[in-house]
């Protein structure tokens, strides 16, 4: 299947984390693989890359193109092609340490994690991550996690879904949301994204969107935060890929969240401050020219850092 992901701020990426033939370097997050097959390109035939997604279907999307192109898959999950080996991972990056272990990995030139969904998992109704496809509220980045989102929108009480909403949504309607849900739930499951919109729709109705940012897209994304235990799994990663990190390599995140920035912001400050690191790059506002051919880069936020 082609992909019809986009990689948000590409070039940018690949000009602060000055990727170099013969570097060593991680994606953490493949995606669509548009950000690894750059880096792979920058390398020009030579050195050692990681790339890491918990998504099943990203990796076998990514190792079929992989073959396409001429690699050799020389043992399970390495491929080489010239002097270049690839390590390709499925799972968490909360897990880092234990894949750069694995493989031997240290003093890397340049690790990348995007935390944004890709276009290809909004796209699959499956999933249930978009609010504007029909399909039951999965949103688990992993098959093999428990919890779905429509166990959380069925299960929770009503302070903890207020508390979900509050701190993964920024939702300043939580409290009204959280009671029409337990409404509707008292009828029956909410097991669909169209149950959900439908609920969301009565709280925030049309004449009310000028007013209200996105409702809808709010709440699908403050379940999948829920769901996936993704701040969590960022606050465990970051200090684990500094680590890896050679001297003067470089540390670069994409966030879309304003909790994701948050906590990338304020552990790139602390290192910062303890002069273990130093500023690349932060772009905080959307680039224009991106913007009008990737509406999904308008809040992308750019953080990039140095280790000293």
């Amino acid at each position: 299947m082609e992909t019809k992901h986009k990689p948000v701020l590409l070039k940018q990426v690949l000009e602060t984390l000055k990727v170099k033939p013969g570097g060593t370097y991680a994606d953490l997050t493949l995606g669509g693989g548009g950000h690894s097959f750059a880096i792979v390109e920058a390398m020009q035939g030579k050195g050692v890359m990681l790339v890491l997604d918990q998504d099943p279907a990203a990796i076998a999307e990514f190792k079929l193109k992989l073959i396409e192109k001429g690699w050799q898959e020389t043992t399970v999950g390495i491929y080489k092609l010239k002097q270049l080996q690839i390590y390709i991972e499925e799972g968490s990056f909360r897990e880092l340490d234990t894949y750069f272990n694995k493989h031997k990995m240290k003093n890397l030139d340049g690790i990348l994690a995007d935390l944004g969904i890709s276009t290809d998992q909004l796209e699959d109704e499956m999933r249930g991550f978009s609010f504007q496809k029909s399909g039951e509220l999965d949103m688990r980045m992993s098959p093999g996690l428990n919890v779905k989102a429509s166990d959380l929108l069925n299960g929770l009480y009503k302070q903890e879904l207020i508390k979900l909403f509050g701190i993964y949504g920024d939702i300043e309607f939580a409290p009204q949301l959280v009671n029409e849900i337990l409404k509707e739930r008292a009828k029956e499951p909410i097991n669909t994204t169209k149950q959900l919109r439908a609920v969301i729709q009565k709280v925030v109705p049309y004449s009310r969107r000028k007013q209200v940012r996105n409702p809808d897209s709010r709440v699908f994304q403050a379940l999948r935060i829920a769901v996936n235990d993704e701040l969590n799994a960022l606050r465990e990663m970051l200090p684990q890929a500094f680590a890896a990190l050679a001297d003067k390599g470089r540390l670069a995140v994409i966030s879309f969240h304003s909790g994701e920035d948050r906590q990338v912001k304020t552990y790139f400050k602390e290192l910062i401050q303890a002069k273990q690191a130093e500023w690349v790059t932060e772009m905080t506002r959307p680039v224009t020219a991106e913007v009008v051919k990737n509406p999904n880069s308008s809040s992308a936020k750019l953080r990039v850092i140095a280790k000293k």
